[in-house]
């Protein structure tokens, strides 16, 4: 029998605790099979504030079960947080190749808050990946709507990789009763990687969420606690991945 252990912001934040206390336990590497020559700076962002995210700091977990919050918008808060990071992303517009992007609206509202100062002649790819999104279901702010609907306000972005216009994963096959298990969220982000060991970019931004963050980097990749520790809202850590291949995983 296999026991999920459920991911929470209380749980990342008392592993950070047990690291600081322990010490590092993790190495700069990551643990998939790519080409091992390959080294790719990413730029790992989660998303600003959100409606859901403000809610909660006023009525408890409580306001994430409500549907007034479904595919959760950004707040003026949380679009003031992008102006705040656009500065550091100036400095490293010129390099960045490729944006990634969760299909959830909070997270490509701050991918082009954020990042708005890329260069706009087209060499920049802007992409929105299924397997970047939040941790899924019973919280309709973790939903997300209809590509053809994000098509419609979010032009810049592609939408290709999306295998689904409605949100059957989210939606329909996890939906109100059951929630993503932190297993189905490492299988995503393996996934992510399976995805990018292909792409020719090597300067990447994307743009994501707290659940995801959390077990990518406690339980995908190997890292210093610095990397490991709980994403703040708005917040950007710059990676440096030689993606291979660890045999005793």
């Amino acid at each position: 029998m296999t026991i999920a252990i459920i991911m929470s912001e209380e749980w990342a934040r008392k592993k950070e605790a047990e690291r600081l206390d322990n010490g590092p336990t993790w190495e700069a590497a990551a643990v998939l099979a790519t080409n091992p020559n390959r080294v790719r700076t990413i730029h790992f962002v989660r998303h600003a504030q959100a409606t859901h995210n403000k809610a909660f700091l006023d009525h408890g977990r409580v306001a994430y079960k409500d549907p007034a919050f479904h595919d959760a918008r950004l707040t003026d808060f949380g679009e003031e947080q992008c102006a705040e990071l656009r500065p550091s992303v100036c400095k490293i517009a010129r390099e960045i190749q490729l944006v990634l992007v969760s299909p959830c609206t909070r997270a490509t509202q701050t991918a082009l808050l954020s990042f708005q100062d890329l260069p706009a002649d087209g060499s920049v790819k802007w992409i929105a990946l299924e397997c970047l999104r939040e941790k899924s279901g019973q919280h309709p702010c973790d939903g997300r709507r209809a590509v053809s609907v994000l098509k419609k306000e979010f032009p810049k972005i592609n939408y290709d990789f999306m295998e689904d216009d409605m949100d059957v994963y989210g939606e329909e096959t996890l939906g109100l009763e059951k929630r993503e298990t932190d297993e189905m969220i490492i299988a995503r982000a393996h996934k992510f990687f399976e995805w990018l060991k292909d792409r020719p970019e090597t300067n990447i931004a994307v743009v994501t969420h707290s659940a995801f963050l959390s077990l990518l980097f406690n339980k995908v990749v190997r890292c210093s606690f610095d990397l490991s520790k709980w994403f703040e809202n708005c917040e950007m850590r710059t990676t440096h991945f030689t993606i291979t291949k660890d045999c005793d995983e």
